[in-house]
C-alpha cells in the first residue's frame, strides 16, 4: 500500500509541479529552498546522538498553535534541541518572528522515503511532533522505523478531511500505527481518529492549544494607527480579517452600506494570503474605493494623518501586524466563512475582547465557532446580505459589543490548560523513549 500512495504521490507531484512553478515565477531561487525539500539539511543541524525533537507546523496557523508549547519544550527539555519544519514560506515566517531561538528550521522534504529518510537520519530526532493534521505517511514510517516516537498534537479532523480519510481507511489505519499519542483537539475529533483506526488507548483529548495563546502586542503601526484615528476621529473601524477569495466582493457592498450611515468609518481589510494582496488592490480599484496600502503608510504622525485622511479602507499587504491590529476594532469580522474555505480562527480578536462576526462556513473550527456561539461570544451571519445589518447593528449598540467582547475574553480564558496536558504527554514519550534505548 505504500507503494502505491508513493507512486500517486510521485504522480501528484509532476502534475502540480507547473502550477507551484508558476506561484514562484521570480522569486524561485530565494523562496524554493529546494535543497531541503529533498531532506538536504544544513551542516550545522547535524545531530550524533538521538536527542532532538522535530516539530512539524505547516503554515502560518499551526506554527501561532504550537508557539507557547515549543517554548515550554525548550524551557522543560533544556538537553533536547528543538527544529521546526514548515511547508509554506509564510508558516516559516511566522516561525521566525515568534520562535527565533531554535536549533534549527527547514522546510519539509518531500513525503519520499528517501528524502525524509536523509533529514532524519541527519538530526536524529528523539520524537516527531505533528501539529494539528499532517499524516504524511512516509513520513511517519520512517520516523518511527527511526525509533523516533512520533504525536499528533493539537490533532483535528475537519468534516471534509475525515470524509476524505475514511474512503482510504485500510491505508489510514496502518497509517497511524506509526502514531504513539494522538492529543486531540476536541472529543468530536478523538472519536474520529478512533474511527479511523487509531487505537483507543493511544488518543487523548487534550483541548485547543490555541486557547493558550500568548495575547498579541500592539506593535508600532498598530499604535500609530490608534494615535492618529483617535485625532482625526475616523471612527468607527472595522477589521475584517483574513478574507479568502471572492470574499471581498461580498464584503464590500456590505461596506458601502456601513460608510453611508458611517462616513468617518475606516475598514481595515486583510486578506490571509499575500499572494492575493495585489488581487484585492486592483479590485479596490476598479470599485473606485479610496484606499491605502499598509506598506506605503508614513510612520510620522502627520504625514501617516494625511493619508489616511480620505482613505475608506486600509489594505493591510503585510504578514505579522493583524493580532495587534485587532485591538483597534470596533467589530471584528473574521474571514474565510463568507466563501466555503472552512473560516478562520477567531481568538486573537477574543485576546482583545472584541465583538466577532462571522459568516455560515465555519467548519474548519467547527469546534470553536460552536463554543462562541454556545457562550454568546460571537454572531454567526447566514449570508452576506445580512452582513451590513448585523454589523450596524452592533456599532448602534456600544453595550452589546462590550457584552460580546467580554464573553469571547471569558470564553477563552475558561478554555486553557491544553498546554500543560500536551506537554505532559509529551514527557511521557519522552521517558519512554528514553527508556527504551536504554534497555536496547
Amino acid at each position: 500500500m505504500y507503494l502505491v500512495y508513493s507512486a500517486l504521490f510521485s504522480l501528484g507531484v509532476i502534475l502540480a509541479a507547473p502550477y507551484y512553478l508558476w506561484r514562484l515565477r521570480g522569486r524561485i531561487i530565494s523562496a524554493a529552498s529546494w535543497r531541503e525539500r529533498f531532506g538536504f539539511l544544513p551542516a550545522s543541524f547535524r545531530q550524533f546522538e538521538r536527542s532532538a525533537i522535530w516539530i512539524h507546523a505547516v503554515s502560518v496557523g499551526e506554527t501561532l498553535a504550537v508557539a507557547g508549547l515549543v517554548r515550554e519544550l525548550q524551557q522543560r527539555f533544556p538537553e533536547h534541541k528543538v527544529f521546526l519544519s514548515h511547508v509554506t514560506p509564510a508558516g516559516r515566517e511566522a516561525g521566525e518572528s515568534r520562535l527565533p531561538g531554535l536549533a534549527g528550521r527547514f522546510f519539509l522534504p518531500l513525503d519520499w522515503s528517501f528524502c525524509v529518510r536523509r533529514a532524519i537520519e541527519h538530526i536524529r530526532p528523539a520524537m516527531l511532533v505533528i501539529a494539528e493534521t499532517e499524516l504524511w505517511p512516509n513520513l511517519l514510517r520512517t520516523a518511527r522505523e527511526s525509533g523516533a516516537k512520533v504525536i499528533l498534537v493539537n490533532a483535528r479532523l475537519s468534516d471534509r478531511s475525515f470524509r476524505r480519510y475514511h474512503l482510504v481507511r485500510l491505508f489510514v489505519r496502518r497509517v497511524l500505527e506509526n502514531v504513539d499519542r494522538v492529543c486531540a483537539q476536541s472529543p468530536t475529533d478523538a472519536e474520529r481518529f478512533m474511527a479511523l483506526g487509531a487505537k483507543p488507548e493511544r488518543v487523548v483529548s487534550a483541548g485547543n492549544l490555541k486557547f493558550d495563546g500568548s495575547p498579541p502586542g500592539a506593535k508600532e503601526i498598530a499604535r500609530a494607527l490608534g494615535n492618529v484615528l483617535k485625532l482625526a476621529q475616523r471612527r468607527p473601524v472595522v477589521v475584517a480579517a483574513s478574507t479568502m477569495a471572492g470574499e471581498e466582493t461580498l464584503l464590500l457592498p456590505a461596506w458601502a452600506e456601513i460608510r453611508r450611515r458611517h462616513p468617518q468609518a475606516l475598514l481595515i481589510l486583510a486578506p490571509r494570503h499575500p499572494n492575493r494582496f495585489e488581487e484585492v488592490a486592483r479590485l479596490l480599484a476598479q470599485k473606485e474605493i479610496s484606499f491605502v496600502r499598509r506598506t506605503s503608510l508614513e510612520m510620522e504622525e502627520v504625514k501617516l494623518a494625511a493619508q489616511l485622511a480620505s482613505a475608506e479602507v486600509l489594505l493591510l499587504d503585510t504578514i505579522g501586524e493583524l493580532a495587534g491590529i485587532f485591538g483597534l476594532a470596533d467589530v471584528v469580522f473574521m474571514g474565510g466563512s463568507l466563501v466555503p474555505t472552512g473560516g478562520h480562527n477567531v481568538l486573537e480578536p477574543a485576546w482583545w475582547a472584541k465583538p466577532i462576526v462571522f459568516g455560515p462556513h465555519m467548519h474548519n473550527f467547527r469546534d470553536i465557532a460552536r463554543l462562541f456561539l454556545q457562550a454568546h461570544a460571537a454572531i454567526q451571519v447566514p449570508n452576506s446580505a445580512t452582513l451590513a445589518r448585523t454589523i450596524l447593528g452592533l456599532l448602534a449598540d456600544g453595550n452589546r459589543r462590550h457584552q460580546l467582547g467580554e464573553a469571547a475574553k471569558r470564553t477563552l480564558d475558561q478554555e486553557s490548560g491544553a498546554t500543560q496536558r500536551t506537554l505532559d504527554h509529551i514527557a511521557d514519550l519522552l521517558d519512554a523513549g528514553v527508556h527504551a534505548r536504554a534497555r536496547g
